[in-house]
């Protein structure tokens, strides 16, 4: 398995272009969406989330997110391979300057999700602006090589178990801490609201923004029709929240609301594929 993830990310990711990524991507998901790979959860997810749409329109929007996931994950390979030039012509990020440091004197928390080109927002943000990122993930059985593309040009990946402790110290001294909190979260997290759907999402965010103050930024990089990205970061504000459970948990539901904005306007870009709602009760997944 080793030979093959290096064959993917060394050769074929080194050879293939970036644009081409998309072409490759649009066969690929309709082999798995006919397989039957991760189709039922994402129906069950797509008639949750949107009760009012028929099953001919759900069957399409599930093909779509298919589509957007694998384009996601083949254009991962030459990711690191991509000029500054590239990079500037390929993602597009306004308001940049909400990053800096200088803002507020402290770090800055990124909070993203699943949605678009999630790798791209870190690897090519943190490029363009020339500020390293410290992002923190969760294991992948890749032999390393997606970490290997992350840290590429200078950003740091941390393991998802230390986390919390080292973006205590990174945002203290001024860093740039990245994070995806979209995924399903466990009992013990905070219940929030989603498509009027009761909700458990990630605490850890809410936890570092309203004991370390950092500035809080929010940004998705939004796929467009010829296969570019935008990014427009906005601020999370959370000066008016104590730093109290009452006051993380109102936190993490404006996250979640920012996120729910994004899917509304483009539904398909979102990794509709994972168990969002498998700690909801009455949410059952074949």
């Amino acid at each position: 398995m080793v030979l093959i993830w290096r064959l993917l990310f060394r050769v074929v990711g080194r050879v293939v272009p970036f644009g081409a990524m998309r072409r490759l991507a649009r066969p690929l998901a309709w082999c798995f969406y006919q397989l039957g790979l991760r189709r039922s959860v994402t129906l069950a997810n797509l008639r949750l989330a949107f009760p009012g749409l028929a099953q001919p329109a759900l069957n399409q929007l599930a093909r779509r997110s298919f589509a957007s996931t694998l384009t996601t994950l083949l254009e991962l390979l030459p990711l690191r391979y991509l000029t500054n030039a590239q990079l500037s012509r390929v993602l597009k990020v306004n308001n940049l300057e909400l990053l800096s440091p200088e803002k507020n004197g402290r770090g800055a928390l990124l909070l993203s999700a699943h949605f678009g080109n999630w790798e791209l927002l870190a690897f090519g943000t943190a490029a363009i602006a020339g500020m390293p990122f410290n992002i923190i993930v969760k294991p992948q059985r890749d032999a390393g090589e997606t970490d290997q593309t992350r840290i590429a040009r200078g950003n740091r990946v941390i393991p998802y178990e230390r986390g919390a402790l080292e973006s205590a110290r990174l945002l203290n001294n001024g860093g740039v801490v990245a994070l995806l909190a979209d995924q399903s979260a466990t009992t013990s997290d905070h219940l929030t609201t989603m498509f009027g759907i009761p909700t458990w999402t990630f605490s850890t965010p809410a936890r570092l923004a309203l004991r370390f103050r950092p500035r809080v930024v929010v940004g998705f990089a939004v796929r467009q029709p010829d296969g570019s990205y935008q990014a427009e970061l906005q601020e999370l504000r959370h000066d008016d929240l104590p730093d109290t459970p009452e006051g993380a948990a109102q936190f993490t539901q404006r996250y979640v609301d920012c996120l729910q904005s994004a899917i509304r306007q483009h539904p398909e870009q979102w990794m509709w594929q994972h168990r969002k709602w498998k700690h909801t009760a009455g949410v059952k997944y074949e």
